[in-house]
């Protein structure tokens, strides 16, 4: 949650932390208007589960280039691919588009990959589809609505809802999981509700 001069921007990590605690909504809310200050310090455990994620997200990207694909992602590293720069790259087709930037005022959020698929939208005769790294074995519901968010999000710039999204998890090396986005939208829906009416 971010306060800017039009508003409060929102993320995935907003839904995924109100369905956790619905007060934490309320906490992040004063922190962005400075009612609250945020607490300083990290978790170490949270950080180095952190920089385990990136690795097999990059372990993940070094698959796909094996594979062939034809790639677009950030100049500078884990930063994201700017707003204009995802939707450009959707428009060209591109194979896969890595720590993709989607935004629809006040949600925003960053798809760890945008993975092409043949089926036709307002870009042309392909789509895309949100493919999210996690490091847990099982998909837990916060990673249900941020994909729920991201695909959302894609529907707004290419005219098409995703059909499914997916999950890389580190069984067996890397194993997808696949979940129709349709069979989450209302639960999706009712937490968004819920987390814009406290905004």
């Amino acid at each position: 949650m971010k306060r800017t001069k039009d508003g409060i921007l929102l993320s995935a990590g907003d839904l995924s932390g109100h369905i956790a605690c619905h007060h934490l909504t309320f906490l992040n809310l004063a922190v962005a208007y400075g009612r609250l200050a945020k607490p300083e310090g990290g978790d170490p455990l949270l950080l180095l589960l952190q920089e385990r994620g990136q690795e097999f997200e990059r372990g993940y990207l070094r698959s796909l280039y094996e594979q062939g694909k034809k790639i677009v992602e950030p100049d500078g590293g884990m930063d994201e691919l700017p707003v204009d720069r995802t939707l450009s790259a959707m428009k060209a087709g591109v194979d896969v588009i890595y720590q993709a930037s989607l935004r629809s005022d006040p949600w925003l959020g960053r798809a760890d990959f945008l993975v092409k698929v043949n089926v036709p939208s307002d870009l042309g005769k392909w789509s895309y589809e949100v493919v999210d790294a996690k490091l847990a074995r099982e998909t837990r519901a916060g990673t249900v609505l941020q994909l729920c968010l991201y695909g959302e999000l894609v529907a707004k710039l290419q005219g098409r809802t995703p059909t499914e999204m997916h999950v890389i998890t580190p069984e067996e090396g890397q194993q997808m999981h696949s979940y129709r986005l349709d069979d989450f939208m209302a639960y999706y829906r009712l937490v968004k509700r819920n987390v814009l009416a406290i905004v």
